[in-house]
Parts: C-alpha cells; structure tokens; sequence
C-alpha cells in the first residue's frame, strides 16, 4: 500500500507558523517585563540608575547664551538627540517630550533639551537653533536647544554620556535624509544620573505592526499578553509618567 502525506493548505501552514512565531516574540517581552517587575518588586514605578553623567559639555543654546551640562544639575530633566534638518527623525521622541511639558508645566524644576547632532563647524548655530525652536513651537524658558563648536564631542557626548546611540550616515540619496540616530529620550535625575529611556518609535513600530497582523489574524486577540504590543505605545507612556513622578518625589538618588 502506498502512503502519501496528507495535503496541508499553505495558508494555514503560514498561520499556524505566524502564530507560533508571534507566541515566542510576546512570550519573550513577557517574560523581560515579568523580570523587570521582579527586579523592582520593592516600588515598580522606580527607574533605576543606569548611568552617572561624569563630563560637561560647552554649548549655545537657541538665545544665543552660553550654557553648559552642568546647569541642569538639580533638576529632572528629559534629552533626545535632534537635527535641524530632519525634525522628523525623532518626532516621536519630541511629541513625548512635549507630553511631559504639558504634564509638568507647573513645576519649575523640570527641563528639556534637545542637543544637535550636527556643531557649529556644521553649520549649526544658535540662529538655526532659534528658528527649529520657532518651528517646534515650544517655550524657551523650559526648552533648551543647544549646540557646540565640534561635532564630534557633541556625538560623543550624546552616546557616552546621555546614553542615546550612535549617530550614522545613510546612503546617498535617502529619502529619510542623511543623518540616522535614535528617537530616544533619556531621564536624568537631580544627581545627573541617567535613570531610564524611552523609545516612542519603536513602540509605535511594534504596535503598528502588531494591529496590522492581529487584523490579518483575528485569532492573535486571544494570545497571553499580546496587550504588551497591542498597548505598547499607551504602556510605555504610563511608565514613563510613572518614572517621573517617582523621580520628582525622590528625597536622594533612588529613594
């Protein structure tokens, strides 16, 4: 007697492996929640200290005044890379910041900034800055836009020092632009301690994402935990304001 194998609908191949596939990815930012959760059992909503901010960093800022790292020392203060060419490139990043404003406009010691990726030997200066400040519509008094004479430190500080990547070259021609680096945003407390960072765009990549495949495969909606990517934009948003608050009541660095 011949046996053949049973015929097996691609379709449903393609499914059945999609599905095992999305299992693994939730199960897996599952279980990176779960341990984070675990490792902040004591208060959930405590950022921990990742870094310290050792250097300073001479810049401009977009009035023209000269200001330094070090003047942000004693408050709570949110940076993000930024390039005044391609706003773009970290809106995500920017919207969120400009949450943050919203939700603490009344506290006087809660400060933004936005360092370029491109110094004054780039063509960036404070005039430049003055007129994406104009364009971001943001307050001048809680915003500081800044620049300094070498691109390289810049680079160097916005990597080593705030914690927020690595700044490429595209390919010639891009229609993204020339310039390639994270949408980040970084938590810094009073002490200068680098406490968290956000990624608005990869959340709002990894949701979009998920929507479009739970669409295509309505089955996704009953999945263990799949809310961590379909509510990964809304979720991050929550610790990050979470984070803060708890950062903003602090009496000393973590406590």
């Amino acid at each position: 007697m011949d046996l053949e194998p049973a015929e097996r609908n691609p379709a449903e191949l393609r499914r059945t492996a999609f599905t095992l596939i999305a299992i693994m990815i939730v199960g897996a930012a599952f279980v990176l929640y779960a341990y984070k959760k675990h490792e902040q059992s004591s208060d959930p909503n405590r950022p921990p200290i990742t870094a310290k901010i050792t250097r300073n960093l001479a810049t401009k800022n977009q009035q023209d005044e000269f200001a330094s790292m070090s003047t942000f020392e004693g408050k709570v203060w949110f940076a993000a890379p930024f390039c005044i060419s391609q706003l773009d490139e970290n809106k995500h990043a920017i919207a969120a910041m400009k949450e943050l404003d919203a939700r603490y406009k009344d506290r006087k010691d809660v400060h933004f900034v936005l360092l370029s990726i491109e110094g004054v030997d780039q063509g960036v200066t404070p005039v430049q800055l003055a007129e994406a400040a104009q364009q971001l519509d943001i307050d001048n008094s809680r915003w500081s836009l800044l620049t300094s004479n070498d691109t390289n430190k810049q680079r160097g500080y916005i990597k080593d020092q705030l914690r927020l990547g690595l700044v490429s070259e595209r390919l010639p021609g891009d229609p993204k632009g020339k310039w390639k680096f994270p949408s980040q945003i970084s938590l810094i407390d009073r002490e200068m301690h680098v406490r968290q960072r956000y990624d608005f765009k990869q959340a709002t990549e990894a949701q979009a994402e998920m929507e479009k495949n739970v669409a295509k495969h309505p089955e996704l909606k009953e999945e263990e935990n799949i809310d961590l990517y379909l509510r990964a934009v809304p979720l991050l948003r929550e610790k990050m304001f979470a984070n803060t608050d708890y950062v903003l009541n602090e009496t000393s660095t973590g406590k």
